[in-house]
Parts: C-alpha cells; sequence; structure tokens
C-alpha cells in the first residue's frame, strides 16, 4: 500500500471559521515519550501547535481504561455513559469536542498495541445504536461530535513499509464508521533505528523535518501532501544493511533477556 491519505474534498481543520483547530493525540507506547513513536509522534504535534492548533497529548500508561463489556448500556443511552467507572468518564468529552483525533501506537502484531484497541473499543459512545446506510455500507449512526479527521501515527522493527497495511486498513474502516476522513499516515519502518541514527551515520532530520511539516499542513489545508508522507517512512537503509546491523542486536537482547532464571 503507497498511499496513506484519502482523496476527499479537504478544507482547514478547525470546525469554524476563525475557531483554533482543537487536537486530541493518544500515544500507547509502553515507554511513552521514550519510545520509537514520540520520535515521529512529537514534531508532528509541535508542527501542528505551531500552525494555530490546540493539542492535548495522553498516554495510555497513564489512564485507566478498562475493556469493553459489550453489554450495549453506552449505546442506548443518550449521554453514552458507561456503566463502568474509569477515565473514559472525563477523556470522552474531550474526544467529542476534538476536530482531529491522533492515535499514535507501535506496530504489534499486525495492529495497534493491546491498550489502544481497549481505549478504541471504548470509543462506542461516539455512535448512535441506530444503523443507516452510508457509502452503500450499513453503519452505525454518528452523534455529533466534532471530530472530521483522524490520523495514524505508528513505528516497527521490520524494515518493510507493507507491515503498517493491516493497521492501515484499520484506521480507514474506524474513519469510515465514525464519519470522519482519514487524514494520513505518518510510519516509520524500521524505527527501532531512529535513536541510533546518528550513531550509525544514518541521516534522519529530514523525517523529523517532515513530521512538523505533515503537522502544519493538516491544521492549516487540511490536508498532508504524500511527499511528506513519503519522506516520513523512506528508506534510511537498505536491506542489506538492516540485516546485518539488527542480527547482533538481537543476538545481545536474546543474551541479555532470554535468561529463564531472570527475576
Amino acid at each position: 500500500m503507497d498511499t496513506w491519505n484519502t482523496d476527499q474534498t479537504h478544507q482547514p481543520s478547525s470546525s469554524k471559521p476563525g475557531e483554533r483547530t482543537k487536537v486530541i493525540a493518544i500515544n500507547s507506547s509502553p515507554r511513552k515519550e521514550r519510545g520509537n513513536t514520540a520520535l515521529i509522534l512529537n514534531p508532528l504535534l509541535t508542527g501542528m501547535k505551531e500552525a494555530g492548533a490546540d493539542v492535548d497529548l495522553y498516554y495510555t500508561e497513564d489512564l485507566s481504561v478498562l475493556p469493553c463489556r459489550g453489554d450495549l448500556t453506552c449505546f442506548c443511552r443518550p449521554s453514552g455513559r458507561c456503566i463502568q467507572s474509569d477515565d473514559m468518564e472525563w477523556l470522552m468529552p474531550e474526544i467529542r469536542e476534538a476536530d482531529i483525533l491522533v492515535f499514535a501506537s507501535p506496530l504489534y502484531v499486525d495492529g495497534v498495541n493491546g491498550p489502544m484497541k481497549t481505549l478504541i473499543d471504548r470509543l462506542v459512545p461516539l455512535l448512535h445504536m441506530s444503523i443507516e446506510t452510508r457509502d452503500g455500507h450499513s453503519r452505525h449512526t454518528p452523534k455529533d461530535t466534532k471530530v472530521r479527521r483522524i490520523m495514524l501515527v505508528s513505528n516497527c522493527g521490520f524494515w518493510e513499509r507493507d507491515n503498517f497495511d493491516p493497521l492501515i486498513m484499520h484506521m480507514q474502516a474506524l474513519s469510515k464508521n465514525m464519519n470522519a476522513e482519514f487524514a494520513g499516515a505518518l510510519i516509520r519502518p524500521h524505527g527501532t533505528f531512529m535513536r541510533s541514527a546518528a550513531a550509525l551515520g544514518l541521516p534522519f532530520e529530514d523525517i523529523l523535518e517532515a513530521a512538523g511539516k505533515a503537522g502544519h499542513q493538516i491544521v492549516e489545508d487540511g490536508i498532508i501532501a504524500e511527499e511528506t508522507l513519503a519522506t516520513v517512512s523512506r528508506e534510511m537503509l537498505s536491506y542489506e544493511q538492516f540485516i546485518q546491523i539488527s542480527t547482533p542486536m538481537i543476538e545481545s537482547l536474546t543474551a541479555k533477556l532470554g535468561r529463564e532464571d531472570r527475576s
């Protein structure tokens, strides 16, 4: 998959002229700001702020979000209130008022990681239980929320970009079901090399600059240029170099963490 945004009519991301764009970003990396996902997410959010957006960043590691129990109460209640009491009680109103939602997760088993999936499952109250036909497909009717655009930020250790294809398809489907535009995916293959890029002599400044530019573009223009997205995910080293450098790193990590008697 070589296209990471959708072909729709694009407008600046604020709901009304003169209003500041509100962005809610969720980072589900267990390493929070120290993780590889944050290396791409943070310059994106900085670019959004520089473009005039109000940005709030939350880490799932700091949130108490219980798994959806599937009892449909939130679907049936006009308020959408869940039977469970956790941090979604205050986070859901914040999400409802966002113009842009940014889901940032490392790639786990071809998708978002567990904490992010748990949070996404709890977004059901953004929809009514009633069913309508949209784009020739049965979907739940969206409630009156401001969410207009959904974005993805993700990184993985593998070399190829196509490892993100199942995750991107999931985000595209989520966007359709929420009646929002999928505004693009900032994906970073072989992202584990980002923090050691300088030591390895790998240029990477243009990647971070492109992530910041993406933040400006989505707020100011309502669309991220394909060239910008391609720069974020560009090849940092050849496949042969990837294998050559990865092998001793994996062997060292296995020796360090692979002892069965580790406490």
